[in-house]
């Protein structure tokens, strides 16, 4: 009997909480010469209530043509210009994040790294309770980030054009425990922000302070 794959595992993992994934496996040779002739894709896709999780790895043969990721998603009610992503605080951010924004809250800011295109914060959306819910998840799955972006996730069909929140990591999980803390408390904490936005009163524009 031959061992089971990453992809496979997965697969009955989520199959085993009651969900009906879907997955893809695609191996493609390109007609051009030299080094770009391969890309490999593989996805592993369910639904889970009203969010999707996605696990993704796509490995090509030409410079940032790789990428790894395991996400729980959902479309929320901003408009399409919005692109926000959320990190934990560290050192690396004077280094690697760029377009740093403060949300004017010190329990976001003396913890988390808000970074967005525009001037826009989540400070309506993230809750004091919801930013720990976060930096707990973080402990236990890292890197960790949120991210808020339109047609984010294409491969997902329901998504297609929506302005879309997540939760994601840059690994492909697979393993139980890790699965069990990710779509219990990564999709609790997307759910509440989703909710959030919708509240009453709850501003969409992309300047807070208008």
């Amino acid at each position: 009997m031959t061992d089971k794959t990453a992809v496979d595992l997965l697969f009955d993992n989520l199959t085993a909480r009651g969900m009906q994934p879907e997955k893809r496996i695609s191996e493609r040779n390109f007609v051009v010469p030299g080094k770009d002739r391969m890309s490999n894709t593989k996805y592993v896709i369910a639904r889970h209530h009203s969010l999707f999780f996605c696990a993704y790895d796509s490995h090509g043969t030409s410079a940032y043509a790789s990428r790894t990721f395991t996400g729980m998603y959902s479309s929320i009610n901003l408009p399409p210009e919005t692109d926000c992503h959320i990190y934990k605080k560290d050192w690396v951010d004077l280094l690697l994040r760029y377009h740093k924004r403060k949300s004017g809250l010190s329990y976001l800011d003396d913890t988390l790294t808000i970074t967005s295109a525009t001037d826009w914060t989540p400070a309506g959306l993230l809750s004091r309770t919801d930013a720990g819910l976060f930096l707990a998840l973080n402990d236990k799955i890292e890197p960790l980030k949120i991210t808020i972006q339109h047609d984010y996730l294409s491969i997902i069909e329901e998504l297609k054009g929506k302005t879309v929140i997540g939760i994601e990591t840059d690994l492909w999980l697979y393993k139980e425990n890790d699965l069990d803390a990710f779509i219990q408390y990564g999709g609790q904490l997307i759910e509440n922000m989703t909710n959030a936005c919708a509240l009453p009163g709850q501003s969409h524009r992309l300047d807070p302070e208008a």
